[in-house]
């Protein structure tokens, strides 16, 4: 699982799995559900006022400080913009 904010845009996306893409369906203004070819969910991307639906805080502190770059590192550099 990847998981990236962006605080510049207040965006955030959340990779479940790597697979090949197949489709997206916006759910909410904003939120954009990504599906593999076979129609399971694979992501979910926030694009703009992440922070007002979810607690980037405690989404960080959630992340474990050994979990792999691109985690971690990704959320704690991209927060200190």
């Amino acid at each position: 699982m990847k998981i990236m904010y962006f605080k510049d845009s207040d965006a955030l996306t959340i990779d479940f799995r790597d697979a090949e893409y197949g489709d997206s369906e916006e759910i909410f203004d904003g939120f954009v559900i990504d599906f593999d070819k076979s129609g399971r969910p694979m992501g979910i991307d926030i694009y703009y006022n992440a922070s007002k639906f979810v607690d980037i805080d405690r989404l960080m502190k959630m992340v474990p400080e050994e979990a792999p770059i691109g985690i971690s590192e990704r959320l704690e550099t991209a927060t200190k913009r």
